[in-house]
């Protein structure tokens, strides 16, 4: 069965003015792969120089975080979502991903490890950084319809001939 796991989590403000971050929580992974989410997201956010704040402090944009451990075709793939929350509490911004973990074992989570976290760390905090600087690199998606129920999804690329494993990275703004 699935392991799933939620918690909270704050971190100490990084250097930089503007725009501050904070991430209300990361669902989905048990505590040993969210212990080192939130050591990745630390120090790729200070590589960023994002400004990242307490979860009970007021911040700019606040961040929910979603992950799930699932097997495909025998191998393990780590999906992921950020949602993006702006001071209105209306969200501003949607990135999602997944990561191709590595032949599949008895637990999925165990594919997650610190080189995986930190392509999700690296990739959520590009598309972040890029909205909180005022520099998109694509337009935004048009907005999900509001009716039924809320979907992540995340589509995987079909790879180039000389690409290893490639996959695809959505944004999309409301």
């Amino acid at each position: 069965g699935a392991t799933t796991g939620s918690g909270s989590f704050a971190m100490a403000t990084s250097a930089g003015g503007g725009a501050t971050v904070a991430f209300e929580s990361i669902d989905g992974p048990p505590p040993q792969v969210f212990d080192r989410m939130v050591s990745v997201l630390d120090s790729e956010s200070k590589l960023r120089n994002l400004s990242i704040v307490s979860r009970e402090g007021g911040a700019t944009y606040r961040v929910r975080s979603y992950l799930s451990a699932q097997v495909v075709r025998g191998k393990t793939v780590i999906a992921w979502v950020w949602d993006v929350y702006d001071n209105n509490q209306q969200r501003a911004l949607r990135l999602s991903g997944e990561e191709p973990a590595g032949k599949a074992g008895r637990d999925a989570w165990a594919a997650a490890d610190d080189l995986i976290l930190r392509k999700i760390a690296q990739a959520g905090l590009s598309g972040l950084s890029s909205m909180v600087n005022g520099s998109p690199d694509a337009a935004p998606a048009p907005a999900p319809d509001r009716r039924g129920p809320a979907v992540a999804s995340a589509e995987v690329a079909a790879p180039a001939q000389d690409a290893p494993g490639v996959a695809a990275l959505s944004f999309s703004a409301q």
